[in-house]
């Protein structure tokens, strides 16, 4: 039986307390084991004195917040490092909807932007996704419109389809969901060429260098790319 994955993050809100609202679903084959990369991904940070089912936040982790505040920069940057080398490694692809807010102040203006964006992408690979005899969603039940239209999508996609409710810690590739979400937001906030936070700039050295490094390399991930 082929089944699929999807790894559900989001960033942002639907009030006026961010520039974006993002939402990113990750795509996992079952039928390619990532065992090699998790195994590996444990050893690493073993290897640097962490538990290796150390969950690893990447918001917290540039921004030095929460279980990272005491965490020198070096370290943090190679707990970014060994994620999204893991997530390079896993052959999953992602699709990211980012809406700029100033063109829907209204939330209800975004949450049907958003419905019918996630509609759309699904429709117009149907092909792929019905390829699958089922697929299982795995969500933290952050927003409720997005359960909402991870319900009306997903059932009118996939004959067999499960909806978990999980914690980010609890699977790598939610984590990978999380490390998108956050490259993807500096991405939207390079294409309105918004300034990086103090914290941001820190952790990435330069713009350049996030674009090089890291922005670039995701391109690569994306489901457009893979197909």
């Amino acid at each position: 039986m082929s089944e699929l994955s999807i790894f559900i993050d989001e960033s942002g809100d639907y009030g006026p307390n961010s520039d974006f609202y993002l939402l990113t679903l990750v795509f996992h084959d079952q039928r390619s084991s990532i065992n090699t990369q998790v195994d590996a991904l444990a050893a690493q940070l073993q290897s640097m004195g962490e538990s290796s089912r150390r969950a690893l936040h990447t918001g917290p982790m540039v921004r030095k917040e929460d279980e990272y505040r005491d965490a020198p920069l070096e370290r943090r940057r190679k707990l970014f490092a060994l994620l999204f080398g893991f997530a390079r490694k896993c052959g999953i692809s992602y699709k990211t909807f980012a809406i700029d807010k100033r063109q829907y102040p209204d939330p209800f203006q975004l949450k049907a932007r958003l419905a019918r964006g996630v509609s759309l992408f699904f429709q117009s690979h149907t092909g792929y996704f019905t390829s699958f005899d089922r697929a299982i969603a795995y969500y933290d039940n952050g927003q409720a419109i997005v359960t909402n239209i991870v319900n009306t999508v997903f059932g009118a996609i996939f004959f067999d389809v499960e909806i978990r409710r999980v914690q980010p810690s609890d699977y790598r590739l939610f984590q990978c969901a999380d490390l998108i979400c956050t490259l993807e937001l500096l991405k939207a906030k390079e294409s309105r060429r918004l300034p990086l936070s103090r914290s941001e700039e820190i952790f990435f050295e330069s713009r350049r260098k996030l674009k090089k490094n890291h922005l670039k390399q995701l391109e690569r991930l994306s489901f457009e790319a893979r197909q």
